[in-house]
């Protein structure tokens, strides 16, 4: 039997000690005195933007596929994850079970929040149990990004990692997700999601929402 433990990236120490070292140069870069070519799209109408909101986007059953890297861009686990949420007003609920190519199996709940949208701007809390304090989102248009601290198991110790966690809604069903991890400020890992929509309806009960906020 699997067990079941808080969701974990899975940066071991070795890896986290390994990508703390200088950035590979070279790749992608431009040789000194070439010009830049154009842009391919040069004149090309642009795509049609359709707004982020979680609160249509993350509605029902979901599925999320992708890859954890480390800081370099070296492919470290592969994933899926199975989602299904509830919307009731402003208060939502999130379930993520996780698949890794290993066989491990995580689970994480999230309990949502959403204000009044301003000057086209839309604000998000959620919380989860292995989250520190409250994680805050901002959407304007199809784009989203929420910042937030979460408390993993690397190794034998507990560490404290910022999670800058970017959203962009590319179609109606269609959504990629790229997590960056920091420890201290340094880029230690990333997380990288493609994300879709299914027809079917979440098997969920949202509990109550809190008051007095």
């Amino acid at each position: 039997m699997i067990q079941r433990r808080p969701v974990s990236f899975e940066l071991h120490p070795d890896t986290v000690v390994d990508t703390l070292g200088d950035e590979p140069v070279g790749a992608g870069q431009q040789v000194p005195g070439q010009p830049e070519p154009p842009p391919e799209n040069l004149g090309e109408p642009a795509l049609p933007e359709r707004p982020l909101r979680m609160e249509e986007f993350f509605n029902g059953r979901l599925w999320a596929e992708g890859v954890v890297c480390d800081r370099r861009g070296r492919v470290r686990r592969r994933l899926r994850i199975d989602m299904q949420a509830l919307w009731e007003g402003d208060w939502g609920r999130l379930q993520e079970s996780y698949v890794f190519d290993d066989g491990e199996r995580q689970q994480r709940t999230w309990s949502l929040r959403r204000f009044p949208e301003h000057e086209g701007v839309r604000r998000y809390e959620a919380t989860a149990p292995d989250v520190v304090g409250t994680a805050r989102g901002r959407a304007l248009g199809n784009e989203m990004r929420w910042s937030y601290l979460m408390e993993l198991p690397i190794g034998r110790h507990r560490l404290r990692l910022r999670m800058d966690d970017r959203m962009y809604l590319v179609g109606d069903g269609l959504l990629l997700n790229r997590i960056e991890i920091r420890k201290f400020g340094v880029r230690v890992g990333s997380l990288l999601l493609s994300c879709g929509r299914t027809a079917a309806t979440a098997d969920l009960e949202l509990a109550s929402a809190p008051r007095g906020r």
